[in-house]
Formats: C-alpha cells, sequence, structure tokens
C-alpha cells in the first residue's frame, strides 16, 4: 500500500531535483559578464619609452569619430568613400557572412521551442494470409489513408540545447562586429589609396618642374657651347641630366595607374567603367585634431577586439556544452491521427487514434567520442583565448605605432619645408648666375638635383602623414555607421 507520508515527502526532494536540473541549464546557457583571460594586457598608455603623444592627438573616453573622413575636407574623398560603403564586394561578403551566422542563431533558438507538425499518408498494403499460417484464406490488397499532426518538445533538463543556441547567437555577434571592422578597414584603404594618388600627383608636378628646368639650362648650354664657354662633355652631361629626370616619369604615372586601379576595385567598380578623382594634397586639409580612445576603452570600441571577445564567449559555451552533452536526454511525442482503409470513413470517430511518449536515453558506451569532442572544445577555447589576447595585444601596439610614426612625420614634413625654401632659393640664385655668365652650367645642375629631391621627398612625407592619420582614425576604432545614418 502506498505511503501517503512518503509520498509528502518525496515530492519536495522531486520539487528541489527539478528546480536544481533547471538551474544548471540556466547557468550553463547564460553567460556571466565577460573576463578576459589572463596575461591580457591592460596598459596605461599607448607610448613606448621614450616616446610622446603627437600635438594632433586627443585622448577622449569613449572616441568614436563620426564620418572620419569628412575631416580632411575633400567632397570627393567622401562620394568614393560612400560608393566603396554600398559597392564593395568584401563588404557584400562580410554582410553575408553575418546574416547566415544570424540565421543559424535563429534556427538555434526555434529548436528549443515544441515542434509542431502535420502528417499525411496514403499506403498500398498485401496481406498475405498464407505467411501468417492461415490456408484457405485469401489474400487481401487495401489502402490505409491517414491524416494528423505531431507534436515533439525537448525539456532540454541540462541547458545544452540552450547552451549551443547562445554559442551561435555569440558568432552572430561576432559576425557583426566583423562586418564593423570590414567596413572600417575599407573606408580607411580608400583614403590610403586617395592619399596615395595625391602623394603621387605632387611628385608628378615636381618632377615636371625639374624637368623644365632641365630643358632651359640645355638650351643655355647649347648657346654656351656655341659661344665657347662650355664644353662639350659640359653640354653632354646636362643633356643626360635631362633625360634622367625624365626617366623617373613613367614609374610615377605606372604607380598613380595602379593606385587608382586598386581605388576602383575598393569601389566595387570596373576600371573600364569608372574613373577614380585625380585626387590632390591641396584639397586634403589636416585635421586640427585626431580623437582617440583612452587606453582602457579601446578594448570596447575597437570592433576586431569585439570579434574576438564574442568568439572567445562562444568557445566558452561551446566547451560547457560539450561538458554535459553526455548526460541523459528527455524527449517528449505525442501524435494524433485519423487512420481509415477507407478514404470515405477517414473523418469519422471511430477512425481516430493518439498516442503520447517520453523517451530517456544515455550514452553507455561511444567509442571515446564524446572525449574527443571535450578535448576539442577545449582546444578551440585555448586557441579563442589565444586569438583574444593577440588582437589585444595588435591594437594596442597599432595605435601606439602610428602615434610615433605620426609625431615623427610632423617633424619629416617640417624639415622638408625648410629643405625645399633652401634649395628653392639656392636654385633661383645660381640660375640668374648662370645667365649672367657667372656660375657654372654644372653647379646650376647639382642644385636642381636638390631641389628636385627635396620637392618629391616633401611630397612622399606629406603623403604619408596623411596615411598615418588615417590609420589611426581606423585603429581607434572610428565609427562608420553613420555615414549611412545621417
Amino acid at each position: 500500500m502506498p505511503d501517503p507520508a512518503g509520498q509528502k515527502l518525496r515530492r519536495p526532494a522531486a520539487l528541489a531535483l527539478a528546480a536544481g536540473v533547471l538551474l544548471l541549464g540556466g547557468c550553463a546557457a547564460t553567460g556571466e559578464a565577460f573576463t578576459a583571460p589572463a596575461g591580457t594586457p591592460s596598459p596605461e598608455g599607448y607610448a613606448m619609452a621614450g616616446e610622446r603623444t603627437p600635438p594632433r592627438v586627443v585622448l577622449e573616453a569613449g572616441a568614436r569619430s563620426r564620418t572620419w573622413w569628412t575631416a580632411f575636407g575633400s567632397a570627393r574623398l567622401d562620394e568614393v568613400i560612400r560608393l566603396a560603403l554600398e559597392n564593395s564586394p568584401d563588404l557584400a561578403e562580410a554582410r553575408a557572412t553575418l546574416d547566415r551566422h544570424q540565421a543559424e542563431a535563429e534556427a538555434a533558438q526555434a529548436l528549443l521551442k515544441p515542434q509542431v507538425g502535420l502528417n499525411a499518408r496514403v499506403e498500398r498494403q498485401l496481406f498475405n494470409s498464407e505467411a501468417f499460417g492461415f490456408s484457405g484464406f485469401p489474400s487481401r490488397t487495401f489502402s490505409i489513408f491517414s491524416l494528423g499532426g505531431l507534436v515533439s518538445y525537448d525539456p532540454d533538463l541540462f541547458g545544452v540545447g540552450r547552451g549551443r543556441a547562445a554559442e551561435t547567437g555569440a558568432r552572430a555577434e561576432a559576425a557583426s562586429w566583423q562586418a564593423d571592422a570590414a567596413a572600417i578597414a575599407l573606408s580607411a584603404n580608400v583614403a590610403i589609396e586617395a592619399v596615395r594618388i595625391a602623394g603621387l600627383n605632387a611628385q608628378i608636378d615636381s618632377a615636371m618642374k625639374v624637368i623644365d628646368d632641365d630643358r632651359k639650362l640645355v638650351e643655355l648650354a647649347h648657346r654656351a657651347e656655341a659661344l665657347g664657354g662650355l664644353s662639350r662633355s659640359g653640354r653632354i652631361e646636362i643633356e643626360a641630366q635631362l633625360a634622367s629626370d625624365e626617366a623617373l616619369m613613367p614609374d610615377l604615372f605606372r604607380q598613380k595607374d595602379q593606385a587608382r586601379r586598386r581605388l576602383a576595385v575598393l569601389a566595387g567598380r570596373s576600371p573600364s567603367e569608372w574613373a577614380p578623382p585625380d585626387f590632390r594634397l591641396e584639397e586634403l586639409s589636416l585635421p586640427a585634431a585626431l580623437p582617440v580612445a583612452l587606453p582602457s576603452e579601446l578594448v570596447r570600441t575597437r570592433p576586431d577586439i569585439q570579434a574576438a571577445e564574442a568568439e572567445l564567449r562562444a568557445a566558452r559555451l561551446a566547451a560547457r556544452a560539450e561538458q554535459v552533452d553526455s548526460l541523459p536526454k528527455l524527449r517528449l511525442t505525442g501524435d494524433y491521427a485519423q487512420t481509415s482503409n477507407q478514404i470515405e470513413e477517414l473523418f469519422s470517430p471511430d477512425s481516430k487514434g493518439w498516442n503520447l511518449a517520453s523517451g530517456l536515453t544515455a550514452p553507455i558506451y561511444d567509442g571515446g567520442l564524446a572525449k574527443a569532442n571535450r578535448r576539442a572544445a577545449l582546444a578551440d577555447l585555448s586557441a579563442a583565448e589565444a586569438r583574444y589576447r593577440r588582437t589585444v595585444l595588435a591594437a594596442f601596439s597599432q595605435v601606439g605605432g602610428l602615434m610615433s610614426s605620426l609625431e615623427a612625420g610632423e617633424a619629416e614634413v617640417a624639415a622638408f619645408r625648410r629643405a625645399v625654401d633652401s634649395a628653392q632659393q639656392d636654385a633661383d640664385v645660381t640660375l640668374a648666375g648662370v645667365r649672367l655668365g657667372g656660375t657654372p652650367l654644372l653647379r646650376a645642375i647639382d642644385v636642381r638635383r636638390q631641389l628636385s629631391l627635396a620637392r618629391r621627398g616633401l611630397a612622399s612625407a606629406e603623403a604619408r602623414r596623411l596615411s598615418d592619420m588615417i590609420g589611426l582614425f581606423a585603429a581607434a576604432g572610428a565609427d562608420w555607421r553613420s555615414a549611412t545614418n545621417d
């Protein structure tokens, strides 16, 4: 006879066990606050010993520049970046990858819900009476019609399903941040190619000026040789310098053509159908300030760090799910069907039938499969932790390196400007002396060569400084999305 007192004692125990199981499952599926793996750097600054912050850089809390490229004041650059964000195949691929991960996350959530289906079957069977030992009874062929529905549900006792769903959600979040990182990289690469074109145009202009001066010197050399004031070898040396300077032009035009083609590809356009703007350094103004996130907040503003964090959370969830995946699994099923061998009687009350079932499965021997899966998940977790630390290290190093390069670039541009001013004055004085006959033409050749080198050096230095600024905007986690929201 059942013991009522024992039942009263067992019911709270059963409820407590059920609550504990559900709580365990919930803990496995819901993630706690993110903690960085051991060894992750948390520096207080970007600079190495002896380095200092450039005067243009302003460290701000949570700095995320809105449409950062507009700081350069070029409407043509704004337009090309807009085209790239709309048409780039790389960005389209990143968005498609994000869509796939989001769909997988939705599918994982759907598996946590009851599954309802509809069955409709028509069967044709032969009943062979001889096979069952009924001699003398004729065999019969008949049809069976069935129409009904079924419901199945996995209570997910230990949270394996919820853990898998949380894992796919984290991977979808990582894909979202990776799409952000791809867009930032795209906008930065477009701006860098535009600056490269502008810098090459400046070098071409400088080289053309030198060639014009060389041609003037060649004319003077011919006159001086005719008057006996210059030897034939001297005139040949001046003509050789002209040929040498002219030989520099094809490579400059080749580099410019390559940059323009790269820019067309970044913009998602065929080079034969779209011609990029012919950028000039003078149309790219220097930003008064470059907002950079404080070191303690860089991990919250860099999309690549956020992506690595989401991947690490996914790996942790996957490792937890593998730990409990070999525990018993419960599945509840039920079905209802109208079944008859006569289609006109299919919906008769006498044709109804239903079934309810519950099943509990637990592995006994799997040949080491569960153990191998757990070891693989732990290895993936270790790899994700290493990737996260590497991403953070690379981010701080990149920002610090660009700040140092920008500081050096400011000094480099100032030095080249002084060199150009001095070389220009020297060239003007020397050329005037040559025309008056008091200065040798060979001296003018050397002076023009120094001026050419100084001008080209200045153009390269200005382009490098602009590229460093662009890189610093991107490295600081610039917010590109406002370009499409404004």
